[in-house]
């Protein structure tokens, strides 16, 4: 169990940067509006050369209403979001897509509260946890420590005006030279 776990950790955190990104939001939206075009996307990333069953190697699949890739040699179903954030999620994969791309490409980033209207959730809750996934992802957990010229700030967010620091969450940010 630890061990795949593991494995569902590191899979969560491999990174792969193509030239196939869309340029502006209109693209994103004409390219990812339906869940089928988002699929695709993850079999092309998936499987590069066309299926192969993890478990027997076969190439054939038959798939289901579900969007599982079943083997027809062994009927071991694969499905293209185990082992990333969007695993085990009843949201729509269109929803996750969109949100990435807010994610990644707002000059501002996006909170919990934005993302909660901007998809329509019912629960804040929701929407910081996605945001949590993502940032998890964006941890490079080999990276080595600050050196040389080093430069630190800090500031405070929320809480109340004027009330100093009470009820506020303090930020600090350091970044190397």
């Amino acid at each position: 169990m630890a061990s795949q776990k593991m494995k569902k950790e590191a899979a969560m955190t491999d990174f792969t940067t193509t030239e196939d990104f869309p340029r502006s939001e209109i693209e994103f939206d004409a390219r990812f509006s339906n869940p089928d075009a988002c699929y695709q996307y993850l079999l092309q990333l998936k499987w590069p050369d066309g299926f192969v069953c993890i478990k027997c190697g076969y190439k054939r699949y038959w798939l289901s209403s579900r969007n599982l890739y079943i083997c027809t040699r062994c009927e071991h179903q694969h499905a293209l979001t185990a082992g990333t954030i969007m695993d085990s999620s009843k949201s729509p994969i269109t929803y996750w897509f969109k949100t990435m791309w807010w994610f990644t490409t707002r000059k501002s980033g996006i909170n919990a509260t934005n993302l909660k209207r901007l998809l329509g959730f019912g629960s804040y809750g929701t929407a910081w946890t996605w945001l949590q996934k993502l940032r998890h992802c964006t941890i490079r957990h080999d990276r080595e420590k600050l050196s040389g010229r080093v430069e630190v700030d800090e500031f405070f967010i929320g809480g109340q005006r004027g009330l100093g620091a009470e009820g506020k969450t303090i930020v600090s940010i350091a970044v190397e030279r």
